[in-house]
């Protein structure tokens, strides 16, 4: 059997991938079938909720690194995918906080038989070269030296002076040479997908371990009994936690605005069922977007930042939000 072209689509939190999936998704063939493998740093798993529809088979793993130890996680749920069916395409979409270089080493080591690596996408915010939070991370480093095509996002949120950075930025980490396009909105020619990989970085001999435990304890399933059930997660200097909500549990929209919008986070990602119908939040550098959906299994909602927050009053908080029984 032929080999199963791979991509990976990294880039830090907040930066736009799992839109710029949902659009590929969107423009793919109509006969080919793609498979996503989706890591996120939070514990509840939201991005599979987002990807899933139209039928597209989907495998998450939640609650950090997918890299972590030795790249077990990563092996037992790429597996546990491959097995489902022949797939036309493989898009690996890592954590904003994970680590693409041991990713990277995970399938060349263990899945070089079956999977045609392709492109390495790295989407990247001008505006992270302006931080000295971002600049400073090895994560963030990573994910830029992997990168066989670079992709900036957020351009309508963008100055000029976000731009000369990132130019300069790139140049002084010897990355000018390569290639640099753009997705408004996650739009993204598909003929980048096709381009091949370079190995840039040298791979790592070792994998690594920052706090995750693996196999996860998985995260309880909402029921009547108990229709709120939530999650913490810790690691690479930031914090998240969670919530996932029974069906029974519906939000008022209005009050979910007013609510989220006053939040100081670095990302606020949510599924949720309301009495409008059911609705995507996704919260990043202050910017607030929303998406309908046809159909959940429940709500999810998951907050992430670089400091601990006070879990148990946002918790509150979120419940207020919900509608009369």
């Amino acid at each position: 059997m032929s080999r199963i072209p791979t991509n990976i689509i990294t880039g830090f939190l907040g930066v736009g991938k799992t839109t710029l999936i949902k659009q590929l998704l969107a423009t793919k063939p109509e006969l080919e079938c793609w498979a996503i493998l989706v890591n996120e740093f939070g514990e509840v798993g939201i991005d599979g909720a987002l990807l899933r529809e139209g039928g597209t088979a989907v495998k998450e793993i939640p609650g950090g690194c997918m890299c972590c130890v030795a790249g077990l996680p990563m092996q037992v749920g790429l597996t546990q995918l491959l097995r489902q069916k022949r797939f036309d395409r493989l898009i690996i979409e890592p954590t904003g906080l994970g680590h693409p270089l041991e990713v990277l080493q995970t399938l060349q080591t263990h899945f070089a038989d079956v999977i045609d690596l392709k492109a390495c996408l790295t989407l990247i915010d001008p505006r992270h070269f302006s931080s000295e939070r971002h600049l400073s991370n090895d994560t963030f480093h990573q994910q830029l030296e992997v990168a066989d095509l670079l992709v900036a996002t957020k351009l309508d949120l963008t100055e000029n002076a976000h731009l000369n950075a990132m130019q300069r930025q790139l140049a002084a980490w010897q990355l000018s040479d390569r290639p640099l396009t753009q997705a408004n909105n996650g739009q993204l020619a598909l003929h980048w997908l096709d381009q091949p990989h370079q190995a840039h970085a040298v791979l790592p001999e070792t994998g690594h371990h920052h706090g995750g435990n693996y196999p996860a304890a998985t995260l309880p399933t909402p029921s009547e009994a108990q229709p709120i059930v939530s999650k913490r997660h810790q690691g690479q200097g930031y914090y998240s936690c969670g919530w996932a909500l029974h069906p029974a549990k519906v939000f008022e929209p209005d009050a979910v605005f007013h609510w989220v919008s006053g939040l100081t986070c670095d990302r606020l990602k949510a599924v949720l069922i309301t009495t409008d119908g059911i609705i995507a939040l996704n919260l990043a550098d202050g910017v607030l977007k929303t998406l309908e959906l046809d159909e959940c299994d429940d709500s999810r909602l998951e907050v992430i930042h670089h400091q601990p927050l006070d879990w148990d009053a946002l918790a509150e908080q979120m419940q207020h939000c919900l509608a009369p029984a």
